[in-house]
């Protein structure tokens, strides 16, 4: 049985949460752009809820990006300080893999494309697929591609479920089916639960950075 407190600041909605023994206790902000203001007020209040001690959190699991520079500068800095004062290791999950997790907690589809908006000319794309207990497990590495190379990852005549913030950019296909969402610690939590490898993923607090991706398929990490 696990405790595990879990942040996810990659969107521009602060979401935590906290699984005591599975048992789900979350708060989710309705204001966009307000983690520094909420993500310690959330925290005490999860812990409140679950009568539990912040000692006896087993580990913290961060959604790492990409995503939101200010937000997971916030959430990395929350998770860095209180795995270093507990003495607990961080378990750091994409957050395209955490809003992927979130679509197939809330929809049926067995495979799922994420395009999120990257800015400056670039888009985020991974590409996942639903296997045991619903768990969301890469199909590609997370990539940033220029918008112009879009059509290169998903055909015009693709039929999996893309869930994007950027529809526009889709325009070309020819029967879309298309979603949009936002990252919910729901699904982080759910992994942090579920994933088979959680041991192997855990890492110290010292290890884990905020990651952005760079123009090709490597990690960029932002010290």
């Amino acid at each position: 049985m696990t405790n595990i407190l879990a942040i996810e600041t990659s969107s521009v909605y602060c979401s935590i949460g906290l699984a005591k023994n599975k048992e789900i206790f979350i708060e989710h902000s309705e204001e966009e752009n307000t983690h520094g203001k909420n993500i310690f007020s959330f925290i005490e209040n999860l812990l409140k809820k679950s009568q539990l001690e912040k000692e006896e959190i087993d580990f913290i699991a961060l959604s790492i990006g990409p995503g939101s520079f200010t937000g997971l500068r916030v959430g990395c800095s929350v998770a860095q300080g209180l795995a270093f004062g507990l003495q607990k290791k961080i378990l750091p999950l994409s957050s395209l893999m955490v809003l992927a997790q979130t679509v197939f907690l809330e929809h049926k589809a067995k495979e799922l494309f994420i395009v999120k908006e990257a800015h400056m000319n670039d888009l985020y794309v991974g590409k996942f697929i639903r296997k045991n207990n619903d768990v969301a497990l890469p199909l590609i590495s997370d990539v940033a591609i220029k918008k112009t190379e879009l059509s290169d990852f998903i055909s015009l005549d693709n039929k999996e479920l893309i869930c994007s913030d950027c529809h526009d950019f889709l325009d070309y296909l020819i029967k879309p089916s298309l979603l949009e969402t936002n990252n919910h610690v729901k699904g982080l939590l759910h992994l942090a639960c579920y994933l088979d490898d959680v041991d192997t993923r855990l890492k110290n607090p010292e290890e884990v950075y905020p990651a952005y991706l760079s123009g090709t398929d490597q990690w960029k990490r932002v010290k």
